[in-house]
């Protein structure tokens, strides 16, 4: 029976033995992982930590860039109210010559008329002379023609001034340029008594 008893504790102590082979393998395994997740953990930690400061950094970067960007919008406003400015002023400054283009054609246009009209009433009052005719009295044409070119002169004074309020009170249209008109062909004059036929 001692064998037996000897032969039972042996079986005994081995299984202690196995038994603590058991815990001894658990809780190496469990250090082992406990350790690899400290580790795992302060190498996140880590991970995180750089991952802040370079979200911190592109923050940084991003802000400048976008100040800047700002910064560069906000002249290219001030660029673009300014040419604008520019422009509405040279628009005025161009209505105001479209203006006085209208004024100047106008000024023209009756210029170029009541010069015609000069001429054909000169041609008519006035008499033509020949180097061998004796000089005739001019029973006052002269002084007609004076009177008649002081009056246009009033008369296209007093049109200028019309048309000008006129032109001041209208919005002026598109300007357009007035093509000027040539003066009338002047016909010869032929007095009575140069065509009548000599006795």
């Amino acid at each position: 029976m001692a064998e037996i008893k000897n032969a039972i504790d042996k079986t005994e102590e081995l299984a202690r033995k196995i038994w603590l082979a058991g815990l001894g393998a658990y809780g190496h395994g469990l250090s082992n992982i406990q350790e690899g997740y400290e580790k795992m953990n302060g190498s996140t930690r880590r991970y995180f930590d750089d991952l802040v400061e370079r979200g911190t950094k592109i923050e940084a970067e991003a802000k400048t860039k976008l100040d800047q960007t700002g910064d560069k919008l906000k002249e290219a406003g001030d660029k673009l109210k300014s040419q604008s400015e520019k422009l509405k002023a040279q628009g005025e400054k161009l209505k105001i010559q479209g203006k006085n283009l209208k004024k100047d054609a106008v000024k023209e246009s009756i210029t170029a008329k009541v010069d015609e009209i000069r001429g054909k009433v000169s041609s008519k009052i006035t008499m033509p002379t020949m180097p061998s005719m004796p000089t005739m009295p001019s029973f006052g044409k002269e002084e007609k023609l004076t009177e008649l070119s002081a009056k246009l002169d009033e008369l296209i004074g007093a049109v200028t001034a019309l048309v000008a309020k006129e032109a001041e009170e209208k919005p002026a249209p598109a300007a357009k340029t007035p093509t000027p008109r040539k003066p009338a062909a002047k016909k010869p004059a032929v007095s009575k008594t140069a065509a009548a036929k000599p006795e």
